[in-house]
């Protein structure tokens, strides 16, 4: 069982007086990490594997909402499919189920963007950390996993983005054998493109990033890359903007 050191106040996380590292530490980091960002009232301290599991969930919340909105764009093409066909019960279904997922995603994109940007300012309150603790081989593993969370989030937008645009040449080839017109609206080409864009910037600003990431810490320093946070943001408001007006478009 851990002991308190003589001298030590009681209540007062281990890691709040550096450079000193006292007994319990690093099980004090663990302990307090989740709890930190959702209570707002607890001590932090900016520590680079804090900031970087902060982008590693909230990279995890980003690739969850472009999922739904993908996933609502292709319930609408099925619905395209299923009224051409006269299944009157699964075009309402799909319909349904375009309904629930479009659009609240792209609400919850804004909200959130601002939580992430709130939770940010909350770390950088916190006290910084000495040299010694940064150039550590868990910070360079930190590194990596986050790393592999933006080619994770890159690769299932761009596999996302290549099945939309499967399913419209589908849908294009189907209208020909059907002698109809497969589409309400103008056509859909172009949104499976812009989830293709999304994902190639997700696999550039993750490279850049761990780069910058790794100098850093061979450097014995980790500053937050604002640079990157700022045009990351840029690039998924113009993406969710650009989206929200083609789904406008195209409805009928």
């Amino acid at each position: 069982m851990l002991r308190q050191r003589p001298g030590f106040s009681p209540g007062v996380p281990a890691f709040v007086d550096y450079p000193g590292r006292r007994i319990g530490e690093k099980r004090q980091y663990r302990a307090i990490t989740p709890a930190m960002i959702i209570l707002k009232h607890l001590p932090t301290v900016q520590e680079p594997r804090l900031y970087m599991a902060l982008e590693r969930t909230y990279l995890g919340y980003f690739k969850l909402i472009f999922v739904a909105i993908g996933s609502g764009l292709i319930a609408e093409r099925l619905v395209i499919l299923f009224t051409a066909l006269h299944f009157h019960r699964l075009t309402v279904f799909f319909q349904e189920i375009h309904d629930l997922l479009t659009w609240p995603a792209v609400a919850i994109m804004f909200v959130v963007a601002y939580r992430f940007l709130t939770d940010l300012e909350y770390i950088e309150k916190g006290i910084t950390v000495p040299a010694k603790e940064i150039i550590d081989p868990r910070i360079y593993m930190a590194a990596e996993r986050t790393f592999l969370a933006w080619v994770r989030t890159g690769i299932g937008l761009i596999a996302f983005g290549f099945v939309i645009e499967k399913f419209d040449f589908f849908l294009e080839q189907l209208s020909i054998m059907l002698h109809t017109k497969l589409t309400s609206g103008d056509s859909f080409s172009g949104m499976g493109i812009v989830f293709i864009v999304l994902g190639v910037s997700n696999l550039v600003i993750g490279g850049v990033n761990f780069i910058r990431t790794v100098k850093q810490v061979d450097q014995g320093c980790y500053r937050i890359h604002k640079i990157l946070y700022s045009l990351y943001g840029v690039i998924l408001l113009a993406v969710t903007l650009i989206l929200a007006a083609m789904i406008i478009h195209v409805s009928p």
